[in-house]
């Protein structure tokens, strides 16, 4: 079954063109994805391994989840569709806002994050053509796997933003 995400001017608004999700985003062009990162009460961070058969990234640990926003679909419907079938996690993003958005080139990420969330890893429903195993790393554990090549190969900088993030969502709060 093919897949097509909705492509992105500068300022985020649709354009009317529709690609298929593997394909080439024209230039100046973007499209968009999601990433919602879940933490515990102890401030670690709910990750997945993404299986071998992945055609990018496999074997890979990664963020709790992330995943292409479909043609027609909110960022917002794209994490609470990407977290149920990935991990079998229901939650509702519908009064959220990304915490954080990136431009990384072709695409726009947005960033959910959802702290102090009790999560049974015993109950997770790991989605089997994606998602290989699931565990919760504090930073450290995270940055050590990155050193090992065994974590999508994110920028140490980013980690660190996103841990950061967790615990001061408004950077611009006076204190």
């Amino acid at each position: 079954m093919k897949e097509y995400v909705d492509l992105y001017d500068n300022f985020r608004n649709k354009t009317g063109k529709v690609i298929e999700r593997r394909d080439i985003v024209p230039r100046g062009l973007y499209r968009l994805i999601i990433h919602v990162l879940i933490f515990d009460k102890k401030g670690r961070l709910l990750i997945q391994k993404r299986t071998k058969t992945k055609r990018s990234w496999p074997d890979l640990w990664d963020f709790t989840v992330s995943g292409a926003v479909s043609s027609g679909e909110s960022s917002q419907l794209a994490a609470k569709r990407e977290l149920f079938e990935e991990l079998g996690i229901k939650y509702d993003f519908s009064k959220s806002y990304p915490n954080i958005s990136i431009n990384t080139g072709f695409r726009i990420d947005d960033i959910y994050i959802v702290n102090n969330k009790n999560i049974d890893l015993n109950k997770l429903k790991l989605q089997e053509e994606e998602v290989s195993d699931a565990k919760f790393v504090s930073l450290d554990e995270l940055l050590e796997l990155i050193d090992k090549d065994q974590f999508v190969p994110y920028q140490k900088d980013y980690i660190n933003l996103l841990f950061y993030l967790r615990d001061n969502k408004n950077l611009f709060a006076n204190k």
